[in-house]
């Protein structure tokens, strides 16, 4: 990667693109056989124990103020929350929609971060944004469908959303004063001890077969592990609107491996849509005259 802050940058977003395309295989098929909150938990533990090693070795980078504390608390919290959220409107009516709705998620995350840490969002990022959404909603239009009585799907849809948006702020907020791996192992260890105390789900676990850590494992490897941690150090070299814009490219990513690896055919509108995201992450990183 060298010593360009850009290349290193560029590194650790590709990174992030590459595990979140990677990551609803696994996960999808774990929940052919797994309840969606055991199957958190799960993930959650085998995420805790890829996170320790790279943790253990970077313990000394984590200033031990109250206000990064109360951060890594908060970030625990709100992941927890999202998942719930998931789950949720997973045993919902659209989980289409749901998928489509929580992409507000960019929306929201760009204004706290404008609003909380200053960075500036030019119009050419929004036009990228608002280009990329359109590809998402395309690549879904053959089977969206809106209805009343999916109120609940789109309620938890926005608190996913949130809760993800605000974790992003809130962990580029200690960027520099706790490193990643110090930062998903700590909100890592909060949330497993948190969920293992609900009633329950501990004996619910002990029933899991070794397929269903294989595809957990899996699972945790390619999300709140590797890609968590890379996104995080992503953010150290872009804005959270650059950054998400680039990371939208994963659905796309996923696609082409259900292509490729399944032989799934892609319709018309996966394949316009997909072409729309492409397009509007382009636009986002176009280079200006501009340093950044």
């Amino acid at each position: 990667m060298g010593n360009d802050p850009r290349n290193r940058g560029m590194f650790f977003l590709v990174l992030t693109i590459f595990t979140h395309g990677c990551f609803p295989l696994p996960y999808a098929k774990a929940m052919q056989s797994i309840q969606p909150m055991v199957a958190v938990v799960g993930i959650f533990c085998c995420a805790l124990l890829f996170s320790i090693p790279g943790a253990w070795h970077l313990r000394r980078k984590f200033n031990f103020r109250l206000k990064n504390i109360a951060i890594i608390v908060a970030v625990a919290l709100l992941g927890m929350l999202a998942n719930y959220s998931i789950c949720q409107a997973i045993v919902g009516s659209s989980a289409t929609m749901f998928n489509v709705i929580s992409r507000a998620e960019i929306i929201i995350a760009m204004i706290l971060g404008w609003v909380y840490l200053h960075e500036h969002v030019g119009l050419r990022i929004w036009i990228a944004v608002a280009v990329v959404l359109s590809g998402i909603l395309l690549m879904r239009g053959d089977t969206l469908t809106f209805n009343l009585a999916d109120w609940e799907t789109v309620l938890w849809a926005l608190c996913t959303a949130g809760c993800f948006a605000a974790v992003q702020v809130l962990s580029k907020s200690i960027i520099h004063e706790v490193d990643p791996q110090v930062l998903n192992v700590l909100r890592l260890s909060l949330a497993v001890a948190l969920l293992l105390a609900v009633p329950g789900l501990a004996m619910e676990m002990s029933t899991l077969t070794l397929d269903d850590w294989v595809w957990l494992g899996l699972a945790a490897f390619f999300g709140p592990f590797l890609g968590r941690v890379s996104y995080t150090y992503a953010l150290r070299y872009h804005t959270i609107a650059r950054a998400m814009t680039a990371v939208t490219f994963s659905p796309v990513l996923t696609l082409l491996f259900e292509f490729l690896i399944f032989g799934r055919m892609l319709s018309l509108f996966e394949l316009i849509g997909g072409t729309l995201v492409i397009i509007g992450i382009l636009v986002a990183f176009r280079k200006t005259g501009s340093s950044h």
